[in-house]
């Protein structure tokens, strides 16, 4: 069963370190999100960060296989498929610095989900996006959770935190 968690901090540094040393089957709150298991040979963890995981002078694409072969992976199909699975069809030639700030946040998820971790520790992941386009990031986490990779979410805002059952506070 994969699962799904928020870790909330007060103000100033709390959850930033935290989430960095989060590891999978260590993880605190972790909430079950189904029966769904990770796919075949999920190992490690994915990151994403709050400005993004992606290099400037590469294309999304690039950066997608760069992720991947780091991780051991070397499937030229996985590409369009993560692509298609954060909603950036047609975007793998587009450099970081042409897409939007929601765009750009979707790709660092492709990114993180490059090597087929078994969970992705998120550091503020929509820190950069407003109401809307951070609620929309925050779905496609839920559904990257419910797809089989448990999702950590390290956050100070409490509607971002409202997304994972049940919500561990740092003080």
């Amino acid at each position: 069963m994969r699962r799904r968690a928020a870790v909330m901090a007060g103000p100033g540094p709390g959850s930033v370190p935290l989430v960095r040393f989060a590891v999978p089957g260590e993880c605190v709150a972790v909430l079950p999100t189904g029966s769904v298991e990770a796919p075949e040979g999920a190992t490690g963890v994915g990151v994403l960060l709050r400005r993004g995981n992606l290099f400037g002078h590469l294309t999304v694409g690039q950066n997608i296989l760069l992720a991947g072969r780091l991780a051991g992976r070397r499937s030229p199909g996985s590409v369009v498929d993560l692509l298609a699975l954060v909603g950036l069809t047609g975007r793998a030639d587009a450099y970081p610095g042409e897409l939007s700030a929601l765009e750009g946040a979707r790709a660092g998820v492709a990114v993180a989900l490059a090597g087929a971790p078994e969970v992705v520790v998120a550091d503020e992941p929509a820190g950069e996006l407003d109401g809307l386009a951070a609620l929309e990031l925050m779905d496609l986490l839920c559904a990257v959770a419910a797809r089989g990779t448990a999702v950590v979410v390290a956050t100070r805002d409490p509607e971002i935190a409202a997304a994972a059952h049940r919500i561990v506070r740092v003080a």
